[in-house]
Order: structure tokens, then sequence, then C-alpha cells
């Protein structure tokens, strides 16, 4: 019977604690891909769009994300990861044609889908049951 309690107690601990750490993970992560994409949202919203800028800090967005998201993959829904690089990817296509809307349409996409992921990997009432 005390073995059994000691098993449990541990396979409890080590699952709060790989929880707090991948929900730690998956937080600075999805707060770095913000920035990075805030940072190109300023350049395409202003009076006279930098495009060359843009795409810079698109491309250091998707190079950022093609780095953090080897660990978050392991973790998190396919789909989701896939749904951002996609929304990424767009935003460089529509950077490269100069469609500064259709740009800032993909970064805001790409923000609810991130805000998405984070929300599903937090510790909640709702995501235990």
């Amino acid at each position: 019977m005390y073995k059994e309690v000691v098993i449990s107690t541990i396979i409890v601990i080590a699952i709060i604690v790989l929880n707090v750490v991948t929900q730690n993970y998956t937080k600075s992560t999805v707060s770095q891909i913000k920035e990075h994409l805030d940072n190109t949202k300023q350049e395409l919203v202003k009076d006279e769009p930098d495009y060359d800028m843009a795409l810079q800090k698109a491309k250091q967005t998707y190079e950022k994300w093609e780095e953090l998201d080897e660990i978050i993959v392991l973790y998190t829904e396919h789909s989701e990861i896939e749904k951002v690089s996609t929304a990424i990817i767009s935003m460089q296509s529509f950077i490269e044609m100069e469609d500064d809307s259709q740009a800032v349409d993909s970064i805001d996409r790409c923000n609810y889908i991130l805000e998405n992921i984070e929300s599903k990997e937090r510790l909640s009432i709702d995501n235990i049951f």
C-alpha cells in the first residue's frame, strides 16, 4: 500500500511540474513571436510602409518560429503549429506583393492562433474536463 501511494504521488508531482514547464515555455514562445509580429505590423501600418524592412522582419519572425517550434511541437497539436507557419508564410508573401492590408490580416490571424494555442495549453478547469 505504501509503495502505491509513493509512486502515485511521484507521478502527480511529475505531471504538475511538466505542465508548469510546458506552460511557461508556451507563454514565452507566444510572447516572443507576437513581439516579432507586432514589429512587422508597425512597419506595415505606417503612412508610407517600408516593405523591405517589413519583409526582413517577417523573415526574422519565421526564423524565430522555426527555432522555437521544435520544442512546442512535442506537446501541441500539429494542426495549430501548421496554422501559425501558414499565417507567417502568407504574411511574407503579401509583404512581397506589397499588399499591406492582407499582410496585416495574416498577422492578426497568426496572433489569434497563438492566443488559442496558449489558452489550450493553460491549466484550467475547462481544459481538464
